[in-house]
């Protein structure tokens, strides 16, 4: 929004599993008023989509005239992340509502007021 740069740590290729805050929440509540909840849950999407991919959807998202700078990986830095959501489905019934891009465009909104 501030068309700053984005700084990627290593080439991008690296993989995540990004959750909108509301899904987790919903997650959360639906843990705490399942009496037969014990254990532990994956909260995720179960999609996973590349660093350098998000990048890209948030310059697009925002019509940002940031630039993508590439700084040396970092130690210990996980290549690929990807939780399996199976277990929080069935015990849960968890399913995410929201997408990633709606999700994003939900976080770009609430962000866009901030900087108002």
């Amino acid at each position: 929004l501030r068309n700053d740069p984005i700084v990627i740590y290593g080439d991008g290729t690296q993989t995540r599993d990004f959750i909108f805050v509301k899904d987790v929440v919903n997650a959360n509540i639906l843990a705490a008023v399942n009496e037969n909840a014990n254990g532990v849950y994956n909260v995720a999407t179960g999609k996973a989509i590349s660093i350098n991919d998000i990048a890209e959807l948030v310059i697009s998202e925002t019509r940002s005239k940031s630039k993508i700078f590439y700084e040396p990986e970092r130690p210990g830095d996980i290549k690929h992340s990807l939780a399996s959501i199976d277990v929080t489905k069935s015990e849960l019934n968890f399913k995410p509502d929201y997408d990633l891009k709606t999700g994003l465009g939900e976080t770009i909104k609430y962000f866009a007021v901030q900087l108002k």
